[in-house]
């Protein structure tokens, strides 16, 4: 096939370059350097695009569908669709996939951040680094993890997938979500802030739905109390994050640990400096497995599409 005959598929953020060098082997791609102007970043070929990649956290909204007026398929690199807009891309024919492979890492690192906050390991790791240990200090000690109640919010895959690791820390389980899950056992509560209070470590792993924020709030936070603990593996947005800052500052919970933030890469420099916040860069799903296997999804709605075969993990 000659170079002028290749599909040509637009490219929004930075993705994998074994996915990048797969696809360029096959279509023509196309870097989008604004997707407020994606028009005006792909000039001429945006008449030809036929497929788009993309990322859960940039999405791809009605606009840029209409930008690219031959688009057939948008395959995302993770699982979220609270900035796709599905209704768009139904309308206009646009199927859409995901790379459902990440739940079993993220409950990983849920479970991770609320051990690391309670018991103090990187906080540990940089006073024993910093000479305190070796100068005769004593470091403060943690609050046990196990055996303790744990709220989730969001019985979706993730929060399935940590209630089980939960349990082999004989913890008590409870959860609220706005659709039940009677599938399991776990006990369901009224809201958010009324799980909270039963609570000793609050996870929050509900997706971002489109025109959802704050899920948690200053009323959420006051109802987890002084000696409770707050991990965030869902989306920044769904937390007001300015109450989270003042919550952790006052001593309105115990700490915090975050995967996620409202403005990311942006991270409130409070934050960063509490010693009871325990942060990651949205690395939640960041294994060698996952991220591969999440690229080889792409690769195979891909070249399902290209030829006309059932895709692989259509959600639209």
């Amino acid at each position: 096939m000659s170079t002028s005959d290749r599909v040509e598929l637009a490219v929004i953020g930075r993705q994998r370059p074994a996915v990048l060098e797969a696809l360029g082997a096959e279509f023509t791609l196309h870097q989008v350097a604004s997707v407020d102007d994606v028009a005006g970043s792909l000039g001429p070929a945006a008449g030809r695009v036929r497929g788009a990649l993309s990322f859960p956290m940039v999405g791809f909204s009605a606009a840029m569908m209409d930008a690219l007026p031959k688009l057939e398929i948008v395959t995302l690199y993770g699982v979220g669709l609270e900035r796709t807009d599905l209704a768009a891309a139904r309308e206009r024919g646009v199927v859409v996939t995901t790379t459902p492979v990440l739940y079993e890492d993220v409950a990983d690192t849920a479970v991770v951040l609320a051990m690391d906050v309670s018991r103090r390991i990187t906080s540990g790791d940089r006073w024993l680094r910093a000479g305190h240990w070796a100068a005769g200090g004593q470091a403060a000690s943690g609050r046990r993890f196990s055996g303790k109640r744990a709220g989730i919010l969001g019985m979706g895959r993730i929060g399935r997938a940590l209630a089980k690791r939960l349990e082999a820390f004989d913890m008590q389980i409870g959860y609220y979500d706005p659709r039940p899950a009677p599938d399991v056992g776990y006990r369901l509560y009224g809201s958010g802030a009324e799980l909270a209070r039963e609570s000793d470590f609050l996870f929050l792993c509900a997706a971002g739905g489109p025109g959802t924020r704050h899920v948690v709030d200053a009323e959420t936070l006051a109802a987890l109390g002084p000696d409770g603990v707050f991990v965030n593996v869902a989306r920044g947005w769904l937390v007001d994050e300015r109450a989270l800052v003042d919550a952790v500052t006052n001593g309105t919970i115990a700490g915090a640990g975050l995967d996620v933030f409202d403005d990311e890469p942006n991270v409130p420099q409070a934050l960063i400096e509490m010693e009871n916040v325990v942060l990651q860069p949205h690395m939640g799903s960041a294994t060698h497995v996952t991220r591969t296997e999440m690229g080889r999804l792409v690769l195979e709605n891909v070249a399902a599409w290209s030829e006309g075969k059932p895709l692989v993990t259509q959600v639209v």
